[in-house]
């Protein structure tokens, strides 16, 4: 499955080839940005840490765990479209898929229950897409053909499920479908859920709202509203310049009397002009009384070809944040890298949404696909690039791993204070694919990653998803002055585990001791970035000092 991966890369424009390319150059511009950030990483010190890494309790072989995460409160969704068992974990379905709730119980988060369709079937991918907001969920199942009863087979017309919370218990509570659904219009590519209101994305859809002009891949997307339970389709809705293939809907976020709607193949500007291939677009809706009206059409500054501005949106109160995951400018207009990737921050003005903002990531580089995916909660940003090679400090390059941003708004200046990457990263794990953010926890998914939480047991693509806590200490470090870089994984383990020192140090000694502070091991190491360690004795905990030069860090090991 790997090489298939590469074989798809190949194909899309020789983005593997050319990657190859660029990982010849960018050691030697990591150490530029490195160099020109290294006092930057001081003011914006870490304080968003990984507390934990998950992944399902029946994982499997290409699964895709992660594809899609979402978080409200106490509660995290998490999409593996390609699952292919019921939430007993029989009755095999090839991709049928599954979504999985996460709860948080004083700070540690566990699986509660895994969910699945109530008329699951072949290739449905159910947990494509996914979407809480209180006791309510929202999964999507794009490539479902029936309609909420189970008939009028039409193929891949896509439909969505409403879970509600009971107690602790999700059940399914509803199937909807779109009124005018269609084959191929893929209904729940895109879901999103804020209070009483769901909207779904139909990005294959082709007609306007009362069904004629018939324009194909235009695309639409669904208003539905909770009524007492019953959860029924208010309107639908089309851009106001719809035109083919544009893939209204390809993205979709909700909050409070605004909705905003990606469309990120369409050509024009704000007035229908000045065309420019899938520079992309996104729309603006406002909920007056009951009736959702665009208010705005929405283009990037400096647009540009193949940008895919709208590719990811999100929207939290005044603010709104939409990717452009192959815009190649940093915020000048400047150094064009390739598909390095962008975000844009729109705030709301007494109802006009205006762009006051572009954000790039500190270490920007080609095909990083930075704005891939992102979230927005309050004053936080989180920004998904899952191209992306490099750790904290721009080095141990992993092919496509994938990384993280966190931005922080500062009375109206949102500047990154943080990178994030997966303690455990490794090749082609697509980390960054999906992202989601609440006033304390972050959640990156992984979705091709391969092992699980203590390593082994390889199954390839069966995905994993990280939770990050601001303000949490990093896992089992008591005391660190390496630096940012530094982390360990896995944590706990069942005997061997990994520090990275975030960059190559010499003359490290290393010592391993139990609680009562027994020695058990002495180690000296020449030179080293990454210490690959194992505790051979019987489980516990154990003390990890480091030292090299005048630099220490003290780690609490729990072996399993």
């Amino acid at each position: 499955m790997k090489l298939k991966k590469q074989l798809i890369f190949m194909m899309n424009n020789n983005l593997f080839l050319n990657k190859l390319f660029y990982n010849i150059v960018k050691p030697i511009m990591a150490i530029a940005i490195f160099i020109l950030f290294s006092n930057t990483q001081k003011v914006f010190a870490q304080n968003w840490n990984q507390i934990l890494k998950t992944v399902a309790s029946d994982r499997g072989v290409g699964d895709n765990y992660g594809y899609s995460v979402a978080i409200s409160g106490d509660y995290a969704i998490v999409g593996a479209r390609d699952n292919t068992k019921d939430a007993a974990g029989g009755n095999i379905l090839e991709n049928a898929g599954s979504a999985y709730i996460l709860k948080n119980n004083s700070g540690t988060w566990t699986e509660v229950q895994k969910i699945v369709a109530s008329d699951r079937g072949v290739n449905d991918w159910f947990g494509a897409s996914v979407a809480i907001s209180g006791d309510y969920a929202i999964i999507s199942s794009y490539l479902d053909d029936e309609n909420a009863t189970g008939g009028n087979t039409l193929t891949n017309s896509g439909s969505a499920y409403i879970f509600k919370n009971n107690s602790g218990t999700w059940s399914q509570v509803q199937k909807i479908v779109a009124s005018d659904r269609s084959a191929f219009d893929f209904f729940g590519y895109s879901v999103a859920i804020s209070g009483d209101f769901v909207i779904v994305g139909a990005r294959g859809e082709d007609h306007n709202t009362i069904g004629g002009d018939s324009i194909l891949n235009s695309g639409s997307a669904y208003i539905f509203k909770n009524n007492a339970g019953t959860w029924s389709q208010v309107q639908k809705l089309v851009a106001s310049d719809r035109g083919a293939n544009d893939w209204f809907g390809w993205s979709v976020a909700i909050s409070g009397d605004y909705a905003i709607v990606g469309a990120y193949q369409e050509d024009h500007n704000l007035v229908g002009g000045n065309t420019i291939n899938d520079a992309g677009s996104v729309y603006m809706f406002k909920n007056n009384s009951g009736t959702w009206s665009q208010s705005q059409k929405i283009v990037a500054s400096d647009r540009g070809l193949d940008d895919w501005f709208g590719h990811s949106v999100a929207i939290s109160g005044d603010y709104a944040i939409i990717g452009a995951s192959r815009e190649a400018h940093n915020v000048t207009g400047n150094d064009s890298l390739r598909r390095a990737g962008s975000a844009y921050i729109f705030k709301n003005n007494a109802g006009t949404w205006s762009q006051v903002q572009k954000i790039v990531s500190s270490d920007r580089g080609a095909h990083d696909e930075f704005g891939y995916s992102v979230a927005i909660f309050g004053d936080y940003a989180i920004v998904g690039a899952k191209f992306e090679d490099e750790n904290t400090t721009g080095g141990n390059n992993l092919y496509n791993a994938g990384s993280a941003y966190i931005f922080k708004n500062n009375a109206g200046t949102w500047s990154q204070i943080q990178k994030i990457v997966a303690s455990d990263r490794g090749v082609e794990d697509w980390y960054g694919n999906a992202v989601a953010i609440s006033e304390e926890y972050a959640i990156v998914g992984a979705n091709y990653e391969d092992e699980p939480a203590t390593g082994g047991n390889t199954l390839e693509d069966a995905g994993s998803i990280y939770i990050y806590k601001k303000g949490a200490p990093a896992t089992g470090i008591v005391m660190n002055s390496f630096g940012n870089g530094l982390v360990v994984y896995p944590n706990p383990t069942n005997g061997n585990f990994s520090i990275d020192l975030g960059t190559v140090y010499v003359n490290i000694k290393i010592s391993i001791t139990d609680i009562s502070g027994k020695l058990i091991e002495s180690i000296a190491v020449s030179e080293s970035q990454v210490l690959n360690l194992d505790i051979k004795e019987p489980s516990g905990t154990y003390i990890i000092t480091i030292l090299s030069d005048n630099n220490k860090a003290v780690i609490k090991m729990i072996k399993k």
